[in-house]
């Protein structure tokens, strides 16, 4: 029977060029806790540990499947010991990267 640190040797590393969906603010937290758990070097079940989420949520997080909770947001800037000011601003630049430079709602001259 594995132990809990079977599970990166099972599903493998995630390669560090890891590329998530940021075309939501949902999906750039995904992309956001990717970054950091794999900065950490943290599997996914070490992130589930250390938050207090199970494993399922992490993961469907991480792939932008679901949009986090306030409570969800907190406890994982707590893990990664910041702020979540400084959280959201990175989920901010994340999203901010795929956007237009000129906003989708401006209307344009003609």
């Amino acid at each position: 029977m594995g132990t809990i640190a079977d599970d990166a040797g099972v599903a493998g590393k995630v390669s560090k060029k890891l590329r998530r969906q940021t075309e939501t603010l949902g999906q750039a937290i995904g992309a956001v806790v990717t970054k950091l758990r794999i900065e950490k070097d943290w599997s996914q079940q070490q992130l589930a540990t250390k938050s207090g989420y199970s494993i399922g949520w992490v993961n469907q997080l991480e792939k932008g499947k679901i949009n986090p909770t306030l409570e969800l947001v907190v406890a994982l800037a707590d893990t990664f010991k910041l702020t979540l000011s400084q959280f959201f601003a990175r989920a901010e630049r994340q999203h901010s990267k795929r956007l237009p430079s000129t906003p989708a709602y401006t209307k344009s001259k003609k």
